[in-house]
């Protein structure tokens, strides 16, 4: 396994959009079938970011990180089914974490479905807590320390 780690860019969008529905699939999100024409443009100009894990010039997993000013939002996370438990999802959030210290801000947020109890577990041994709790899922939230 020779995984490599990067910002993504514009020709990563089909295989990004690939991923989201592959992760909706598999957490039974019914009603929703990809990303709105478009939504993805805002995370190649500004202070949001995705970051791609590739093998063999393919995408098998995706974080998506928006900037607040109190926070980050890792608003999706998605890892190729038969490349799940290897450590990229951990290895993605960890960039995500540490694009939040380098622009200073002190926490990471993040919204995990009640029922995906292997996510929330992922999520809770990285040191995220429950922060709020809505209707079909939690808020998790981790400080972080500022670079």
């Amino acid at each position: 396994m020779n995984v490599t780690y990067r910002r993504a860019v514009p020709s990563d969008i089909p295989a990004i959009e690939r991923l989201f529905e592959a992760m909706l699939a598999s957490v039974g999100a019914d009603g929703i079938s990809g990303y709105e024409d478009g939504y993805l443009g805002k995370f190649f100009g500004g202070g949001d970011v995705i970051y791609v894990a590739e093998e063999g010039g393919e995408a098998v997993g995706y974080i998506s990180v928006e900037v607040y000013p109190d926070f980050v939002y890792l608003d999706d996370l998605s890892v190729a089914e038969k490349w799940r438990g290897k450590g990229i999802g951990t290895e993605l959030i960890a960039l995500a974490e540490q694009y939040a210290a380098g622009r200073g801000v002190p926490a990471v947020s993040l919204h995990v479905a009640r029922t995906n109890t292997s996510a929330r577990y992922l999520y809770q041994r990285l040191g995220y807590a429950v922060s709020d709790e809505e209707d079909s899922r939690f808020r998790m939230t981790k400080h972080i320390r500022k670079e």
